[in-house]
C-alpha cells in the first residue's frame, strides 16, 4: 500500500524536471558570450513567475523542482522523493541515473517505488573526456529520415548558443554525418530499455513507466511491462489533455506543464498508486 513506501524515486526530461517554470536560481540567464553579449531570451522565461502571481496570487518559487509534481506528491503524500530527471535527458540518462540510484538502496528496494517518464528517442548522452561529464545530445529528424539538427551541451540551464555550445556542435558533425542513424539508434534505446526493465522486474522492484517500448521495432511478439504502464500518459501528454500547459494558465506560449498541470499530475499519480499498490502484482525482491 501506499503507506508502506518510505522513498519514491522519479527520472526524465524536463517535464518532470519542472521546465519552463525555471527561475534565477536555475537558469543562468545574465550568461554573455566571449563577446560581452547576453544571447536574448525569446521565451518570457523571465516573465512565468510575476505571471503566476498577477494571476493566481502564487509567491516566487525558489526554483522549478519544488512545483514539479515528484514535490507535489511528496506534500501530498509525505514520502520522501527524489527528483533525478535532467532537462534535455534521454533514455540512456534515465537507464544510468536510475540504476545507480535502485544500486546504492538495494537493501531497501522492497520499500521504493520508482516513476520513470521515459523521454521520447531523439535525445542521447555522450561522456566527453575534455570536460569529463556527460553531454546532452538532441536532435531532430528531417523528411528524409536522417538527422536533420542537433544540439549539444552539458547542462540546459545555460542559454543554448555559448560558445561551449558551439563547440561542442561543431565536434559532433564527424559523428553525425558519419556514425549516427535513427533506426538504429531507436532500436539500441528499445534494447536498453528492455534490458533495464527486465532487470527492473527480476528484482521485485516496483516501477512505473509513462510509455511502453515498441516492440515491433525490435521484433519482439507481444508487450511484457503493461502492468507498469501509467494509464493517464506522460506529464506532457497528460498536460495538453487538462488544459495544464503554462500557455493555458498564463500568457506565455510554453506547452511544458504548469503549475496546476503538475499538481493535477500529481494527484493522478497518487490515486493510481493507491489502487495499484493495493494490488500488489509485483514479485518480492530476490
Amino acid at each position: 500500500m501506499l503507506r508502506d513506501i518510505k522513498l519514491a524515486y522519479f527520472n526524465g526530461c524536463s517535464f518532470t524536471q519542472g521546465g519552463g517554470l525555471e527561475t534565477e536560481n536555475d537558469v543562468d540567464w545574465n550568461e554573455r558570450d566571449s563577446n560581452g553579449v547576453e544571447p536574448p531570451l525569446t521565451d518570457g522565461r523571465r516573465d512565468v513567475l510575476r505571471k503566476y502571481k498577477e494571476k493566481y496570487g502564487i509567491p516566487y518559487w525558489k526554483t522549478r523542482l519544488d512545483m514539479a509534481y515528484p514535490a507535489v506528491f511528496s506534500e501530498m503524500t509525505g514520502i520522501k522523493t527524489i527528483n533525478d530527471s535532467k532537462s534535455g535527458g534521454g533514455i540512456e540518462r534515465l537507464i544510468r541515473k536510475t540504476f545507480a540510484f535502485v544500486t546504492e538502496n538495494w537493501d531497501n528496494r522492497n520499500d521504493m517505488v520508482v516513476f520513470l517518464e521515459v523521454p521520447d528517442y531523439s535525445r542521447l548522452e555522450f561522456y566527453s573526456k575534455k570536460y569529463k561529464d556527460y553531454l546532452l545530445f538532441n536532435y531532430t529528424i528531417g523528411s528524409d529520415n536522417d538527422i536533420e539538427d542537433w544540439f549539444v551541451c552539458r547542462d540546459y540551464a545555460f542559454r543554448t548558443h555559448n560558445d561551449e555550445n558551439n563547440y561542442l556542435r561543431n565536434s559532433f558533425l564527424g559523428i553525425k554525418d558519419s556514425i549516427l542513424e535513427p533506426k538504429s539508434i531507436i532500436q539500441s534505446l528499445n534494447l536498453k530499455l528492455l534490458n533495464f526493465l527486465s532487470f527492473l522486474k527480476l528484482n521485485g522492484v516496483r516501477f512505473y513507466i509513462t510509455r511502453d517500448l515498441d516492440y515491433n521495432l525490435i521484433q519482439f511478439p507481444q508487450p511484457l511491462f503493461t502492468e507498469h504502464l501509467v494509464p493517464f500518459g506522460a506529464p506532457y501528454e497528460y498536460a495538453q489533455k487538462v488544459n495544464g500547459c503554462i500557455k493555458d494558465e498564463i500568457d506565455i506560449d510554453d506547452v511544458h506543464p504548469g503549475v496546476f498541470g503538475h499538481q493535477k499530475y500529481a494527484k493522478e499519480i497518487v490515486q493510481f498508486l493507491e489502487i495499484s499498490l493495493e494490488a500488489s502484482h509485483f514479485p518480492k525482491p530476490i
